[in-house]
């Protein structure tokens, strides 16, 4: 008996009209994630789709920059990649090669690489020199100068003068957003006014940002 009512749930769960409307919005749902998956993936696959009845010359990609060629590719929809590697030749920022002969015929779509140089490789001296400087930057807010000074100092980090100049020449830093951010902590910390906070930014024996970096932040300080 148990059995038989069993089944005979069973079956009237199946002829609800909810039951049915449930299933088949599973299965829209199911159907539209992959189109949408598969749409994604056509478009992004189609953008330098090759097309080979449109030609394209290859030009000689040591007469222009890095993010010159990236623009170049994207002109002439050509599936380029730019990469960079130590070089002990080519100055940083320079030439290496290309995949693709200049004044070679191409046809749009087609792959090619262009490898520009990261200049020579830095010793371990001078990537730990660099690591502490942006770190400097980053959490301290310090000026290019007082890096260098923290950098060398005996009483710092002891750096060679070269090490240390490498790390200053190839760290990424917003000198000026670095002073604004001095600037504010005088202000919010020490109640500063704002032409001893320029003073103080300025000094040599204070955070030694230049009088460029240090007006600037000053002329924000109250935005």
């Amino acid at each position: 008996m148990a059995k038989r009512e069993n089944n005979s749930e069973k079956k009237s769960i199946l002829k609800k009209w909810w039951f049915w409307l449930i299933i088949i919005t599973v299965v829209i749902a199911v159907a539209g994630s992959s189109n949408t998956s598969n749409e994604t993936s056509s478009d992004s696959s189609e953008k330098y789709a090759q097309n080979l009845d449109v030609e394209v010359t290859i030009i000689d990609f040591s007469t222009i920059s890095e993010d010159e060629a990236k623009v170049w590719f994207d002109n002439n929809k050509i599936n380029g990649t730019i990469t960079e590697e130590y070089s002990d030749t080519v100055e940083k920022g320079g030439f290496i090669s290309q995949s693709i002969s200049a004044n070679t015929v191409a046809h749009e779509g087609d792959k090619m690489t262009v490898i520009y140089s990261l200049g020579k490789e830095p010793t371990t001296e001078q990537k730990n020199a660099l690591k502490k400087a942006e770190s400097y930057s980053e959490t301290m807010h310090m000026s290019k100068q007082g890096i260098y000074d923290q950098l060398v100092s005996e009483y710092g980090e002891q750096f060679a003068p070269e090490d240390a100049q490498y790390a200053i020449d190839n760290m990424e830093a917003d000198w000026n957003a670095n002073a604004l951010e001095k600037a504010k902590s005088y202000q919010e910390t020490m109640s500063m006014s704002k032409s001893a906070i320029y003073d103080q930014l300025t000094s040599e024996y204070g955070e030694k940002f230049t009088p460029e970096e240090a007006q600037y932040a000053i002329d924000h300080l109250d935005d």
